[in-house]
């Protein structure tokens, strides 16, 4: 049984080939594009757009790939699914690196720029590059300022602390300082914080909320390992603050998905969560 927890829900909500922009589809401009341009320019549009289809494509099977891989019960099983895992991020992400400087003119005609740094970002998360995945996401807020629709905003804000939660599960394994995988999981500056920053400027009922307070546990999971690991076997004390919090986003996830993804497997969803958290089920 794994003890610590990268947070690697991705499959289901990040299907970014399926990522919509404020009309419910890709602007209706990028249809006009297509038909009424030059047939080089046309060419070169599409060039540019098969490339983030080719990213889009290797990344939802990564990331859903990732998801199986958490629950193999063979070790050997899961270490080469994240190793073909890895390969797909990456492949992702070569796809990307394709796009020439002149196609982000193309990209950004069709309304697809602030998408194809998104998913870099996210690529670059998941292949361990998080310095080059907050310039990424620095890139975006600068020159996709108007193309970073809700889902992608969300997740970009949130990116510094998913990082951080990586990060913390890092250095669980290394057995570093007890405190120092504390600041990063549930300090001020922490995944939390971070996470909870992000939520609070995204709409309360938009579906990304579901995986961004999943993020928020699976960082109060980790926090609960290294009390264990690293912190003379201790555990979280009832009436801690953390805890309580802890708490509060269980039963807000428990509202959320209610409400947007009814059914048994939403019982389910929060059962995982509680048992894996060491929660009160709501």
């Amino acid at each position: 049984m794994k003890t610590s927890l990268r947070f690697n829900h991705l499959g289901t909500l990040l299907k970014i080939a399926q990522w919509r922009g404020r009309t419910g589809e890709y602007p209706r401009r990028a249809t006009a594009f297509l038909y009424i341009t030059i047939i080089a320019v046309l060419a070169a549009g599409c060039a540019s757009i098969n490339q983030l289809r080719e990213a889009q494509d290797s990344f939802n099977q990564a990331s859903a790939a990732e998801n199986s891989a958490r629950f193999e019960a063979n070790p050997a099983d899961t270490a080469a699914s994240l190793a073909s895992v890895r390969a797909g991020y990456a492949s992702a992400l070569l796809s990307l690196s394709k796009i020439e400087p002149k196609d982000q003119h193309s990209l950004q005609q069709d309304g697809l720029w602030g998408t194809a740094l998104t998913l870099k970002a996210l690529c670059q998360w998941r292949l361990g590059q998080y310095s080059q995945a907050l310039n990424s996401t620095a890139e975006a807020q600068i020159t996709a300022t108007n193309q970073v629709y809700p889902r992608d905003r969300a997740l970009l804000a949130a990116l510094p602390g998913l990082i951080k939660t990586d990060q913390a599960y890092s250095k669980i394994l290394n057995n570093s300082p007890f405190a120092e995988v504390e600041a990063l999981l549930t300090g001020p500056n922490g995944a939390i914080a971070d996470i909870q920053n992000a939520r609070a400027n995204t709409d309360k009922d938009h579906p990304v909320q579901i995986y961004l307070v999943e993020a928020q546990l699976a960082a109060y999971r980790n926090f609960t390992v290294a009390m264990d690991r690293l912190n003379n076997h201790a555990t979280v004390p009832p009436d801690s603050l953390v805890r309580t919090n802890a708490i509060t986003h269980l039963s807000e996830l428990n509202g959320l998905i209610r409400v947007q993804k009814p059914g048994p497997s939403a019982q389910e969803l929060v059962n995982y969560w509680a048992r894996l958290c060491g929660l009160p089920t709501p």
